[in-house]
């Protein structure tokens, strides 16, 4: 049987009070024989007498309780001293008492360690919870580089610990290390508020829910959002220190979406499509990869679609060293088995960067525009333009008198004054007297004289050094030729015809064999009386330098009325720019317009290797294990409906073949990658589906 334990009267007096909360119980309890009255709470013993008598009126009465045997014969003595003595005991301590005290000699001997402990030269050592990681074992070697307190009094300790903006002084410190987070590193993702409002209106105007996530749906509403707020995510939110080689980055899928305004069960049961993902911009390099796959490559290694697709991928792209991007190979290895030729194309005329313009000497004759000596046009002299070649004005527009002439003549062809007006005549003939005097000034003074002209025109909006090699590229020996073609830069003479070449059939003839027969590099066209360029081959520097300064010094908005200097800019941009000019450089090679000009990208990007987005790929063991099939899997191509389609890009180049300077602008070659084919290998059972496995925390 199991016992109903001790029984106990019904009335006060009719058994023993154990008083159980009291310090000290009678010494005589152990033999059965406890007193009635029991210790005082400092241990005294009080019992000297069996009760303590009460009065009542003027009588005297025991007190002695039953489980004593009740109120003795005898009664109280006349002064209400029990008659009844008894022998004082030693009171023991309670159970309750013996643990308070031992609790209390333990918390004190545990308060004077710590003050031992805190007042030795190693406090550091012994009040550290555990070691600190590798990465940070190597550079902390105090408590204060990571803790507000850290170098203060015990108060100070305590005073932090109950701070409640403790957490944000203490992530101060560790962004004072980690400068690279940005200006929001508290902030969540490292982005403004502004940034942030914008993500979570979109991710909350999506319809799908895959999963209610209940876990994360109980600890959102026990202790709300950590963002709720706004105010400053500590880091220790995330991070956790002193706990040695645990990694300080880890995280589980629940505790990145506690914040997330959509949750979901799993990568594969929940995790939204990846949309546009990739195709931020255009490419920086013009390569249609339909026309490539589908014609081009095909064309040259008589293969199937697929087949070229699989080889022509590892053919053009590479993985960089880290495995995380694919990169372009160089124009050697991946575009000049097709593109060399076309670059260095001798049936094209090369770039006319000085000529002499063909004019109506009869009509300025006749009107007695005295201009000097000037040679006429041959019969068959198609090259020939009416109008100053865009450098040469550029050269020009730093003269005080030449920006009204030249503005005077407007768009006249020069080689056909027969309806010009006087004014536009007398106009006419100071443009060309300053022509002259031009060429004859940079004949003898060299690249010194070219250059004081560039930045005559250029002042800081174009860098020295690249007016410096624009200078210095002129050949000075075959514009003292172009000098002698004009005999005497200030002559009066007035010749009809050319001595120079008596046959001008004959010598047209001879001229063109000659000048095709020029690889590359500078030479005289003697029948269009000009200086002419021909690319040295991919990457030529004269080339590159003419686009930079034409492209960055040209405004992006025209002015109204566009300068002198800026008009000649945007002519000699579109002489360069267009993808049928001589070295066709802007064929692949696309504008852009940022930092207030533009520019043009001569190589493909390059993603900085501390680049830290949202979502972040790596390539290199995909490729491995993938091999051919790696780039297809993710990369479907959109096929265009027809060459011309695949030709002409809108957001490459306009209509009229001036190249379009707004990357945001664009079409996809390919179709977004798909989920599924992520989730074949990216599962719960593989341990691969984690979010930082695809995701970057901090976003700079």
């Amino acid at each position: 049987m199991v016992s109903d334990g001790p029984r106990h009267g019904a009335n006060f007096n009719e058994d023993d009070y154990a008083r159980p909360f009291q310090p000290f119980r009678c010494g005589w309890a152990d033999e059965g024989n406890a007193c009635s009255l029991g210790p005082t709470r400092l241990g005294i013993c009080r019992s000297a007498h069996e009760c303590a008598p009460y009065k009542e009126g003027d009588t005297w009465t025991c007190a002695r309780t039953k489980a004593h045997g009740g109120a003795c014969e005898e009664g109280p003595l006349p002064d209400g001293t029990c008659c009844a003595s008894i022998q004082r005991c030693q009171p023991v301590r309670n159970v309750l008492s013996k643990r308070g005290l031992v609790s209390l000699c333990v918390f004190a001997l545990a308060v004077g360690a710590g003050f031992i402990m805190l007042a030795s030269p190693s406090r550091s050592d012994v009040a550290s919870p555990g070691d600190l990681s590798p990465q940070h074992r190597q550079v902390v070697q105090r408590c204060q580089d990571c803790h507000v307190a850290g170098d203060g009094k015990l108060s100070d300790w305590i005073h932090a610990s109950l701070d409640g903006k403790a957490a944000e002084q203490q992530s101060q410190l560790c962004v004072n290390c980690h400068r690279d987070l940005g200006d929001h590193a508290m902030q969540p993702h490292g982005s403004s508020a502004l940034t942030l409002a914008s993500l979570t209106s979109a991710a909350e105007a999506r319809d799908e829910r895959a999963s209610s996530q209940t876990i994360v749906s109980i600890a959102k509403s026990i202790f709300g959002s950590p963002t709720e707020t706004h105010a400053a995510l500590a880091c220790a939110t995330c991070h956790k220190e002193h706990h040695g080689d645990d990694s300080l980055t880890e995280l589980t899928n629940n505790q990145c979406q506690t914040c997330h305004a959509r949750a979901f069960d799993s990568f594969a049961h929940g995790h939204p499509e990846f949309a546009n993902y990739v195709y931020k911009r255009r490419t920086r390099i013009y390569f249609d990869h339909a026309s490539h796959y589908g014609q081009h490559f095909m064309q040259a290694g008589g293969e199937t679609g697929s087949e070229a697709a699989k080889h022509a991928c590892n053919s053009c792209h590479v993985p960089d060293t880290t495995g995380r991007y694919m990169l372009v190979r160089d124009f050697e290895q991946s575009c000049a088995s097709c593109h060399q030729e076309q670059i260095e194309d001798d049936s094209l005329p090369g770039l006319a960067i000085l000529a002499l313009p063909a004019l109506d000497l009869a009509t300025l004759r006749e009107k007695q525009i005295e201009i000097g000596y000037w040679p006429k046009s041959y019969p068959l002299h198609v090259e020939a333009s009416g109008q100053l070649t865009p450098l040469a004005r550029l050269l020009l527009s730093g003269s005080d008198d030449f920006p009204n002439a030249y503005f005077t003549i407007g768009k006249l062809d020069l080689s056909d004054l027969t309806s010009a007006s006087d004014e536009e005549l007398q106009a006419v003939g100071k443009v060309i007297m300053q022509f002259k005097t031009m060429l004859s000034e940079i004949a003898t003074g060299g690249h010194p004289e070219v250059k004081r002209r560039l930045l005559t025109v250029f002042g800081g909006a174009v860098a020295e050094a690249q007016t410096l090699a624009l200078a210095n590229s002129l050949p000075i020996d075959s514009l003292m030729d172009m000098r002698d073609w004009l005999s005497e830069a200030n002559g009066t003479e007035d010749t009809e015809a050319s001595s120079t070449l008596p046959n001008p059939t004959e010598a047209l003839a001879a001229e063109r064999a000659r000048v095709t027969g020029v690889a590359s590099g500078w030479y005289l066209h003697p029948s269009s009386f000009s200086l002419r360029y021909r690319p040295s081959g991919h990457a030529d520097p004269l080339l590159k330098t003419l686009l930079d300064i034409r492209a960055g010094a040209l405004p992006h908005r025209a002015a109204t009325p566009l300068g002198v200097a800026h008009r000649a800019l945007r002519d000699a941009y579109r002489q360069l720019s267009s993808p049928f000019a001589v070295g066709r450089c802007t064929k692949c090679h696309s504008v852009e317009y940022f930092g207030g000009q533009n520019h043009v990208n001569w190589r493909p990007y390059t993603p900085p290797l501390d680049r830290h987005d949202f979502t972040k790929f790596s390539h290199a063991p995909h490729v491995t294990m993938l091999k051919d099939e790696a780039c297809a899997n993710c990369h479907e191509l959109v096929s265009l409906s027809s060459a011309s389609e695949s030709l002409y890009r809108p957001e490459f180049h306009h209509s009229d073949w001036t190249p379009a300077t707004d990357a945001s602008v664009f079409e996809n070659n390919f179709a977004p990658p798909l989920k599924v084919g992520c989730v074949q290998c990216h599962t719960e059972q593989t341990s691969r589906d984690s979010c930082l496995t695809c995701h970057n925390y901090h976003v700079r």
